[in-house]
Parts: C-alpha cells; sequence; structure tokens
C-alpha cells in the first residue's frame, strides 16, 4: 500500500511539473503571437517584447514553488497534528499525588515482590505474563530463565514503571512501586541490558549519566572493578575518548564493560541484569561475568537470562515458559527435577558441544 501512495504522488508530481512548463510555454506564445504583429505596426516599441517575455518568465518562476509550498504544508500539518496528539495523550503511567520519600540507600535493605502479576500490552491481545509472584528478598540473586519471548523483559519494564500491571502488585520495600514517584523508583535500580545505549559523547560523558557529581577516584574504581582500567589506559586520549554513536567504536564486550562501570558508578541497591552477556563470544562473556559478580555483591538482584552460566551462583531459577512460572528452585535441584530447565541445559551443553 505504501509503494502505490508513493508511485501515485511521484506521478502527481510529474504531472504538475509538466502542467506548469505547459502552461507557461503557452503564455509565451501567446504574448508573441499577440505582441508581434504590434511591433511590426511600430504600435510599440520592439524592446519592450522581450521585456515582456522576461515579466512572463519570472511570473511563472514564482508561482511553481507554490503548490509544492502547499504539498510541504499539507505534510508539516499532518506531522504537526500526529506530534500534538503524542504530546496531549495522558501517560498510561502515573505520577503519585503524594509520593513515598525515597528509602535510605543501604544496598542490604531492598526487597523486591511480585505478587499475582498479570500484563497485556493491548486489551485486545493475550496476556504476556501472567500470575507472576516472586520475591527478590534482601541481598538475594534471583534469576529468570526461559525462551525468547517467553515474558521475561515484560517483568523488568514492569519493575521500572514502563508500565503497570493490569492485575497484581509490585512492592518495593513492603510499598507497592506506584506510590513512589518515577525518577525515585528508577533512581533506586541500576539496568544493564543487551542493548546498551551510548551516546555520543566520551567515556567519561557517558559514565558521568549515572551520577554526574561522581568524582575522578570513584570513576577510577568503577573502571577498575569492571575490568576496563588496562582498555583506557591504552588509549591516547584516555576517558575523553569519543565512542561515537551508539558507541560504534567499542566493541560489543567493551561496551558492556562500560555499562557495568555505569551501574557500578551508579551504585544503586537493587540491580537488573537483562541479558547482559547476550551475543558475546564464550571468552568475552566469561569476562563479563566475572565483572557482574562483582557488580552483584551485596545488592538485591534479579538476572534476566536465556543463557544458563553460572545459575549455581543463584538463590533461586524462576523458569519462564509463555508468560508463566513453569518451575522454580535452585540449579542443583532444578537439574534433579527432570523438567523444562534440565531440557534446556542439556541443550545449551550439546550447542556448546558442537561449537
Amino acid at each position: 500500500k505504501l509503494d502505490q501512495i508513493q508511485q501515485r504522488m511521484a506521478v502527481i508530481a510529474g504531472l504538475q511539473q509538466a502542467l506548469n512548463d505547459l502552461l507557461m510555454n503557452l503564455a509565451l506564445w501567446s504574448l508573441l503571437i499577440l505582441a508581434i504583429p504590434l511591433v511590426v505596426a511600430k504600435a510599440i516599441a520592439g524592446v519592450y517584447l522581450a521585456f515582456l517575455a522576461l515579466v512572463i518568465l519570472a511570473s511563472f518562476e514564482a508561482v511553481q514553488p507554490l503548490a509544492e509550498a502547499f504539498q510541504k504544508l499539507g505534510h508539516s500539518v499532518a506531522a504537526g497534528e500526529r506530534l500534538f496528539k503524542v504530546t496531549d495523550t495522558n501517560p498510561q503511567v502515573q505520577e503519585p499525588a503524594a509520593p513515598l520519600p525515597v528509602p535510605s540507600n543501604i544496598p542490604g535493605r531492598f526487597s523486591l515482590e511480585f505478587e499475582h502479576v498479570h500484563f497485556a500490552y493491548q486489551s485486545n491481545e493475550g496476556e504476556v505474563v501472567h500470575d507472576i509472584s516472586f520475591e527478590v528478598s534482601t541481598g538475594k540473586r534471583i534469576a529468570i530463565v526461559g525462551a525468547s519471548g517467553a515474558g521475561k523483559s515484560t517483568l523488568v519494564n514492569l519493575a521500572l514503571r514502563f508500565w503497570d500491571p493490569d492485575k497484581g502488585t509490585i512492592r518495593l520495600n513492603g510499598y507497592d512501586i506506584r506510590q513512589y514517584a518515577l525518577g525515585d523508583l528508577r533512581g533506586l535500580i541500576g539496568v544493564v541490558s543487551q542493548d546498551t545505549y551510548l551516546f555520543n559523547d566520551s567515556m567519561r560523558g557517558n559514565l558521568l549519566l549515572a551520577r554526574p557529581e561522581a568524582s575522578d577516584s570513584e570513576i577510577e574504581q568503577a573502571l577498575e572493578q569492571a575490568q576496563l582500567t588496562a582498555f583506557i589506559q591504552q588509549l591516547p586520549r584516555g576517558l575523553a575518548t569519543w565512542v561515537g554513536e551508539q558507541g560504534l567504536r567499542l566493541s560489543g564486550g567493551e561496551r558492556q564493560r562500560l555499562a557495568i562501570a555505569r551501574a557500578l558508578l551508579k551504585d544503586a541497591p537493587l540491580l537488573v541484569l537483562d541479558e547482559a552477556t547476550a551475543n558475546l563470544d564464550p571468552m568475552t562473556e566469561h569476562t563479563l561475568l566475572d565483572a557482574l559478580d562483582m557488580l552483584m555483591q551485596g545488592r538485591t538482584t534479579l538476572v534476566i537470562t536465556h543463557r544458563l552460566v553460572r545459575m549455581e551462583r543463584m538463590d533461586e531459577i524462576l523458569v519462564l515458559d509463555e508468560g508463566s512460572i513453569r518451575e522454580r528452585g535452585t540449579h542443583e535441584q532444578l537439574l534433579r527435577s527432570g523438567g523444562l530447565y534440565q531440557q534446556m541445559v542439556q541443550l545449551q551443553e550439546g550447542i556448546l558441544s558442537l561449537t
């Protein structure tokens, strides 16, 4: 349909240009046909013939852009209407009228709880997550595993209040997260995701997004813990090195380590790792996992992954399947149960043995 519209617009633009040229030439020839006999009869001076011809051409050159201008005006008005429609739409996630104060930043005293959470992106579509209940207790590490499309990342978006659940409650330290201001809630959660976004700025500028007031010593400590110090020292400009749009001048592993350093610098008591090592080679993944272990120490951590690596270090593993929790337990318990988790482990081991 879009191709047909574009073809129609191209035809209209071509016909419009041809019509303009035809009218201009007809006007010029009409002038010549009418004026030449007058010049011959010496009713007007010959110099005025050229002047009148130039006036005709100049008039059409002034009028011709008006059609294109009106066409662009129509596009601009339509785009403006769509833009204002978006800006005038009330957000689905609303700030509370009287937000709760931010809890003190003590990493060992934070917990996150999902209680019978249901959510669908559209009311006329099926639920993406269905009756999800679990608790990430103080200082614990909970992993949520499952195939792509199982609803893992949706849980992260719900915890950050990009959306609110249709049913059920998400609690932080026993209070509904809808009672906290959005900025305060998100300030308590550090996120390292698969698609780390880096701005077209220096490494220092991207790090300071987490905490603009951070000192040089704090930045150096975060880089050391994220195993980036040696890499930074090799760069001629160090932290002043420009990373490019979306960090295109860095490798995948370097981008992820920079994201880990940013999360360390933020020093949030709650940590969410959303496929943080996906699409990386085994050697880079191993190095990043060491950095992530440092990041998880002393923090309440929610790990979202489909790669079952170092799962024995998790306090509990939730197996998500089609939006519901299919199995739960420790790594050893789930292996002994012989269910979906064991099949996923065996499948992954088989793929690794082939590579």
